[in-house]
């Protein structure tokens, strides 16, 4: 019956399993973990700080205003931007890097000023407009990639030149590419970074043909003085880069600053990390430090020492979403309309590229089986905890997954999925396993109505178990738990009582049984003379049962002992667990229902066992090993009638917090007699019993040990 259960319950978490994998993987759940789950993360998170080493210098329509000019920025004198880019350098900036797209040509003298002042600063990056077109011929329609530079006199001066391509509304934001196009060119942030880390390419280039020589056979060298012809050929080239991983890391070791190494691990992680990694946002729109493009041309130069070793992004940049010319829909957008301007994307993908900060999404294939477990993990728990039990289940796993999900996306940037888990998977096993449950118990309800309505009461009929299967016959099984009782010398007692004193007797006796047993969920199965048979039944495997069982066993005990039954009968009890037997007992038309078969034999079998040990409770291995909280005693392996196979029996002592000094002494030395016993080393047992037998003479279980020898050796001199 276990096992049927079980694999119930596992076909159902296979199936969520499935289900929530299956939708991982398809367009539409990426969708939704990236519109929905990694927007609440972001969310929750919140604004955090930006890298101290990266700023940005707006340009909107209020600065145009500032300087007089029109609002059309292409339009603006290049003279301004020579001027900015003086005023930078005088400040010791680091690199410069325009998100402006200089497309055409402007007046030459301000062209030749601005493009003078570019190839003599040697730190100036332009971006380039990547276009794609679409061209038809007798093969059909072919895009084609074409990459379009800024102005000649411009692009001719420049440190580098790179696309940066985003989408456009109404697509969400959330990406960015490392390699562009068709081509595989470098994105102005990738660019930025190589320039950044490695100002004069010297490193790289000397890594690389280390690398080169090492390869076997030997790889000839990309043209080194193009930038994005050098970083494509070392990203098709795996080996390369983890030699010249192992290199830079020989380099450190010897003279390279922490810094500089920390700048170079990650111009390396560069060539082998997703093309299209996602970004991992600051905050809102200025969450990166910005200044206006006046504030810096107006600025005395030694005011902007602040702006030293630094790398600044300038570009477009409104403060409110009328005067925004370049803003990009991202899970950030204000209320108010208010977007994430394309200078603070590319500024925001440069820092997660120089700190090593871009989100990591786990491969498809982990991402599949993290959602293939967690919906066989859920179902089974809603499987074994139905009703409320099962909703607050839920809410706890749930409230801990989303933790666990927001911990590591918080201090690891780590993406885990979170929306199908709990949103699809985890409803879906709760509402499943609530109709099975329901539907499981609506059956068995009326089927054991059906079954027993005439021979017990209607509450009874609710305690016992509810099964699936037909009867067979009028036979049906469950898990139980079995109490048999018996009372010493009520046979010599009830010779000596007067018929009508001995029902009275009996009476207030079985009263004193029958109440713990009821109190704990029991039923009174059979009483016969002085002995009771209980039950507790199940429909699944229900370890709780030995717990309640047991319970009532010790309470037999001690209401007799407090009892004022004279004479005060002393109760041997066994205890047994396993499939429980039910069946129709009778003929003609009278008919008794009641536990039956091999479960009622082994527990009396068990029960009678107190005779020979001198004991008052024991219980087979099978109740024991799932009691908590009870203080037991093992005494060995015992052949009941019946049975072929011998049962372990053990002693049931008291609760655990009854337990005494006394008592821990002579468990632990039994204990260690018994393991010499069942080793062979009779001898040696029979002394530590003898020495057992000297602190506690009444011990019943020691002194049939130390007979049990006296025995063996008696036989064995007989046949001598």
């Amino acid at each position: 019956m276990e096992k049927h259960q079980f694999r119930s319950a596992l076909l159902l978490g296979i199936s969520i399993g499935i289900l929530g994998a299956l939708i991982g993987l398809m367009p539409i759940g990426a969708a939704w973990e990236e519109d929905s789950g990694l927007g609440l993360l972001f969310k929750l998170r919140g604004q955090r700080a930006a890298p101290e080493s990266i700023e940005i210098i707006s340009i909107n329509g209020e600065t145009a205003a500032q300087l007089g000019l029109g609002e059309e920025i292409p339009d603006w004198p290049r003279s301004l931007h020579a001027d900015l880019i003086k005023q930078l350098n005088q400040a010791g900036v680091r690199l410069i890097v325009f998100d402006i797209f200089f497309k055409k040509a402007r007046a030459a003298e301000s062209d030749s000023q601005l493009a003078e002042t570019i190839r003599q600063s040697g730190n100036v990056l332009l971006v380039s407009y990547q276009q794609q077109q679409q061209i038809k011929n007798s093969d059909g329609i072919h895009i084609v990639e074409q990459l379009i530079p800024p102005t000649a006199m411009l692009a001719d001066a420049a440190l580098e030149l790179a696309p940066f391509v985003l989408p456009k509304v109404p697509v969400k934001v959330s990406r960015f590419w490392i390699f562009s196009g068709n081509q595989q060119l470098l994105s102005l942030p990738a660019a930025a970074l190589l320039h950044a880390a490695d100002p004069a390419g010297n490193r790289l280039k000397r890594l690389l043909l280390e690398s080169l020589d090492a390869q076997s056979p030997p790889l000839q060298a990309p043209n080194l003085t193009d930038l994005h012809e050098t970083a494509l050929f070392i990203r098709n080239h795996p080996a390369l880069i983890d030699h010249m991983k192992i290199q830079l890391e020989e380099q450190h070791k010897l003279r390279m600053s922490n810094l500089r190494y920390q700048q170079m691990q990650s111009l390396l992680d560069l060539f082998d990390a997703p093309a299209y990694p996602h970004l991992n946002f600051y905050g809102p729109p200025g969450s990166i430090k910005t200044h206006t493009f006046q504030e810096i041309l107006s600025s005395p130069s030694d005011s902007l020492n602040h702006l030293r070793g630094k790398t600044l992004f300038i570009g477009y940049a409104g403060d409110y979403q009328p005067k925004q010319k370049d803003g990009f829909y991202t899970v950030f957008s204000q209320s108010n309309g208010l977007d994430i301007s394309g200078v603070e994307l590319a500024a925001t993908a440069y820092a997660n590229l120089l700190h090593q900060e871009t989100l990591n999404r786990p491969h498809a294939v982990w991402l599949a089986l993290l959602l293939f477990a967690f919906g066989v993990a859920i179902s089974l728990l809603f499987r074994y905890n139905p009703g409320v039990n099962g909703i607050i289940v839920g809410l706890v796993v749930g409230s801990g997954y989303f933790g666990s999900v927001h911990l590591l996306f918080n201090h690891f940037n780590l993406w885990l999925p979170w929306f199908i888990p709990l949103i699809i998977q985890l409803p879906a096993a709760l509402i499943y396993s609530q109709i099975w449950h329901y539907q499981q118990m609506r059956t068995s309800r009326e089927h054991l109505r059906r079954l027993f309505g005439y021979y017990l009461p209607g509450d009874v009929i609710e305690k016992l178990a509810r099964d699936n299967r037909q009867p067979a016959g009028l036979i049906e099984s469950a898990y139980g738990v079995c109490l048999s009782s018996d009372a010493q010398n009520y046979t010599a007692m009830a010779e000596k009582m007067e018929p009508k004193a001995l029902q009275e007797y009996l009476n207030r006796y079985f009263k004193i049984l029958f109440t713990p047993v009821r109190a704990n969920k029991g039923i009174v199965s059979d009483v016969v003379g002085d002995a009771m048979l209980a039950i507790w039944p199940a429909t699944e495997i229900n370890h709780n049962l030995e717990q309640l069982a047991c319970d009532a066993a010790l309470k037999i005990g001690t209401a007799i002992e407090h009892s004022d039954l004279e004479p005060k009968l002393f109760t041997r009890i066994g205890l047994h667990a396993g499939e429980l037997v039910m069946s129709h007992v009778g003929a003609i038309d009278h008919f008794e229902y009641r536990a039956v078969g091999d479960m009622v034999n082994t527990t009396s079998r068990i029960e009678n066992l107190n005779k020979l040990l001198g004991t008052r409770i024991l219980a087979s291995e099978d109740f024991v090993k799932h009691l908590k909280g009870i203080q037991t005693r093992e005494l060995g392996l015992f052949t009941v009638s019946g049975k072929e196979k011998p049962i372990k029996i053990f002693e049931i002592a008291t609760k655990s917090e009854a337990v005494d000094a006394t008592m821990l002494s002579l468990h632990q030395a039994f204990a260690e007699a018994l393991l010499l016993w069942q080793m062979g080393e009779r001898s040696a047992a029979h002394r530590k019993f003898q020495s057992i037998a000297e602190d506690f003479p009444s011990d019943g279980p020691t002194n049939y040990y130390i007979n049990q020898f006296a025995e063996r050796r008696s036989t064995q001199k007989s046949k001598y």
